[in-house]
């Protein structure tokens, strides 16, 4: 965790998650049908991500007596350019050799945000749903299934994905402190996919906050 003039850094690796989803409420947030597709690999729809990530996030906010907050196109726009930078470097940092685009600094004034404070959160997951469950040692291809069920292993949909990131970063009290500050107001998040990743494809996951 780093602060930089106002600026909140967390990371959260892929391999401290394997042990799947993570309980967020004792009961489920009302997901419309739109977030139940499976996330586009050739072209996430970046404003479908980013509702299902403040669906979960005010989610998790109400159970802790927090303000909800609300969704900012400028701070989806530096997330989802952020994942894609990271997905085509394959390299999972707050910081990319991208011009413009150095840090979450560069990020937010290349937006034209005004802000006092901000954050950013950001997290690995598999493109199938391969976390938490036993998968099957013999698959073809990237025709994964599960080891209890012999079902096919899906791809995520926006909203399981949503989920087990919020989950993830629920869990872990660094990224904790930025999903219930209440010091922000906004919010905006965004997926990044390599397909080439090991088990058939990475998702580069980020949420940005903003007083």
């Amino acid at each position: 965790m780093r602060r930089v003039f106002g600026l909140l850094l967390v990371t959260l690796a892929l391999s401290g998650a394997l042990a799947g989803p993570i309980p967020l409420a004792a009961q489920e947030p009302r997901v419309p049908p739109r977030l139940q597709q499976p996330v586009a690999l050739d072209r996430p729809d970046q404003a479908l991500f980013n509702e299902a990530v403040l669906i979960f996030s005010n989610e998790v906010r109400r159970e802790h007596g927090r303000a909800p907050l609300r969704s900012d196109a400028a701070l989806l726009r530096a997330a989802s350019d952020h994942a894609g930078n990271m997905a085509r470097l394959r390299t999972h940092s707050h910081i990319l050799p991208v011009r413009g685009q150095r840090d979450l600094s560069q990020r937010m004034q290349r937006q034209a945000l005004q802000f006092r404070f901000a954050a950013e959160n950001i997290a690995m997951d598999k493109v199938y749903r391969l976390l938490g469950r036993p998968i099957s040692t013999s698959h073809d291809g990237c025709r994964f299934t599960y080891g209890d069920t012999r079902e096919a292993v899906p791809v995520h949909t926006y909203a399981s994905l949503a989920r087990e990131v919020v989950g993830r970063w629920l869990a872990s009290p660094k990224h904790r402190e930025s999903l219930l500050s209440k010091t922000y107001q906004r919010l905006g998040a965004g997926v990044g996919v390599d397909r080439s990743g090991p088990a058939c494809g990475d998702f580069y996951l980020v949420q940005d906050f903003a007083d």
